[in-house]
């Protein structure tokens, strides 16, 4: 408030504003529903709210069963506007309403021309099989679309739709009918990054993922049918997955992860545009028997990337595999990039040794270690330090002296060394420590004449 020349006069410095500041206003406050109790302000903010280009809508944050009923006709309310477009809805229901409703919600985003539709919602009634609404099959408006279903399943349409769509993420759905879904994905024209999460079925013989323009692909099986299991939805198999081959066949793509659960066999057509892999397979499951043959044969079929990350699982199934089956490919000729996550023991040192003579071409090597080090499998790193490393990061970095002395090690025998960098995690460590660990390495002796110590602060 501020006083005008009249003593009694107020003007309202806030209430002033132009409509677009108050809507930013409005925008940065952490859920709708906060932004739509500023509506008791004044005459002035009464209707602004439902101007907002974005709605978050969670029915979790109701903790009692009296309030569902105000919770659904809040959200009626607050999509019936049809005049404004959405830039975003989030909608978090869970099993509170019946899909009847749900559709209803979904057919009013989408009769506003939404662009990003965030959705969690699952059945009330075990084994329903959820079916996405025509409407938002074939809204031209739609670019980003992201389903979290608890295992429920879901029937992909086989009609061709979602022709404006670029991002889709599946969370935690039971897929049925293959055959529709590598139709499915097919029929979605501009689709540039897709991303299947803890996805599962149970009729889980071949998926095809065949998409023109396809640049970002990731699968994650880390939690396989836990929902389903846990709602009663479904088999009880132990080999639930999202298929038992998986075929790839996506000339654009340039990124490629795959976590989790392996599938049995890995087929891979037209992926001459991929540039990175990352490669994180689930340490729960056996690593004996095919699933080596398995690992091997999805790195074979990325073996030509730029850049690759591996976890300590991997290099245990390639430890295990290296003898019996031998797939694991003899050369990584464009690899610049590698990082893996790993002990230092002497298994897991050898597996890394292995994998570095396949890489005439590296440039960086990151390594996060997850336990103490021990020097005398880090001595094995000499000759590779040698001849290839180029760049060195030191992840999370907190001013540890093991870290400090693994810099020494690396600089004294890293002849084509050009950067070492430290990555501190702790911002307050960072202010206090880094100016005389820098000073302490610097004083250290250098292979390499032209290498250049760089010290920053990761967010």
């Amino acid at each position: 408030m501020k006083k005008s020349k009249g003593e009694n006069e107020v003007v309202d410095m806030i209430n002033n504003l132009p409509d677009h500041i108050l809507q930013l206003i409005l925008s940065g406050l952490p859920t709708t529903e906060e932004a739509v109790r500023t509506s008791i302000l004044s005459t002035r903010w009464r209707y602004l709210w439902t101007s907002l280009p974005s709605l978050d809508l969670d029915c979790t944050r109701i903790l009692t069963n009296s309030k569902r009923n105000e919770f659904k006709e809040f959200v009626k309310r607050i999509l019936v506007d049809q005049t404004l477009d959405l830039e975003s809805f989030r909608l978090c229901c869970e099993n509170y309403y019946d899909m009847s409703t749900v559709g209803q919600w979904i057919h009013a985003a989408v009769m506003r021309k939404v662009k990003l539709l965030d959705l969690t919602f699952c059945s009330r009634v075990d084994g329903e099989v959820i079916k996405l609404p025509h409407s938002l099959v074939t809204c031209d408006s739609l670019e980003v679309l992201r389903l979290f279903l608890y295992s429920c399943r879901l029937r992909l349409p086989a009609v061709t739709g979602f022709p404006a769509l670029r991002v889709l993420q599946l969370n935690s759905i039971e897929l049925l009918d293959r055959n529709s879904v590598q139709e499915f994905f097919k029929s979605c024209p501009l689709l540039e990054d897709l991303s299947l999460i803890d996805c599962f079925s149970y009729t889980n013989k071949n998926l095809c993922i065949s998409c023109l323009n396809l640049k970002s692909l990731r699968i994650h099986n880390w939690t396989i049918g836990t929902y389903a299991k846990r709602f009663g939805y479904g088999s009880s198999s132990d080999n639930d997955g999202l298929c038992f081959c998986l075929q790839i066949c996506c000339p654009k793509l340039v990124f490629f992860e795959y976590a989790g659960h392996s599938a049995d066999a890995f087929s891979f057509e037209n992926l001459d545009s991929l540039k990175k892999a990352v490669i994180y397979p689930d340490g729960t499951v056996s690593l004996f028997g095919s699933i080596g043959a398995n690992i091997c044969q999805l790195f074979a079929g990325v073996s030509h990337v730029e850049s690759l990350s591996l976890n300590l699982f991997s290099l245990k199934v390639i430890s295990l595999a290296r003898d019996a089956h031998g797939a694991f490919p003899t050369s990584l000729p464009n690899l610049k990039t590698l990082e893996i996550s790993t002990t230092i023991e002497h298994y897991t040192m050898t597996v890394v040794m292995r994998i570095l003579r396949c890489c005439p071409n590296l440039e960086s090597f990151h390594l996060i270690v997850e336990e103490e080090i021990l020097w005398p499998e880090v001595l094995k790193f000499d000759e590779f330090l040698a001849c290839h490393l180029k760049r060195v990061e030191f992840l999370e970095f907190n001013g540890e002296k093991r870290k400090v002395d693994m810099a020494r090690f690396l600089l004294e025998h890293g002849n084509e060394l050009e950067e070492m960098v430290f990555s501190w995690r702790d911002k307050v460590n960072y202010h206090e420590k880094s100016t005389e660990t820098m000073k302490e390495v610097s004083k250290f002796y250098k292979a390499s004449s032209t290498v250049k110590l760089i010290t920053l602060l990761k967010d």
